[in-house]
């Protein structure tokens, strides 16, 4: 874990979503949704997380990475409903949670390392 500490939180995530955070019937699921989020940002985007060199404490999580653990996790809670995917299904077809979020890439691009393969 960032040695800041978490750097989102489940009262982050149910303000974002707009969540009353008098609700606790999903604390337990934002909160593994979060930390899971929190895990793969860290190691997909580490140039993100750094510390002052003078005073050794971390530095504030730039607001782009923050921005995209509220997507992820949001991401990871629809998923919870629909295992496969599938959030939905008409006679137009069906509806899925794509497996590709381009936003949540374009906001860790810049914290992100270069793989060239």
């Amino acid at each position: 874990m960032w040695p800041g500490g978490p750097w989102l939180t489940v009262a982050d995530y149910k303000s974002w979503a707009r969540i009353d955070t008098s609700d606790a019937t999903d604390d337990v699921a934002i909160q593994e949704a979060v930390d899971a989020s929190q895990e793969a940002i860290q190691l997909r985007s580490p140039r993100a997380f750094t510390t002052d060199p003078t005073t050794g404490q971390p530095d504030p999580v730039p607001r782009s990475v923050h921005q995209a653990g509220l997507l992820l996790s949001n991401r990871l809670m629809s998923r919870r409903n629909s295992p496969d995917g599938v959030v939905g299904v008409s006679d137009m077809g069906t509806a899925t949670i794509l497996s590709y979020d381009s936003d949540i890439t374009h906001l860790l691009s810049p914290w992100t390392e270069m793989v060239v393969g």
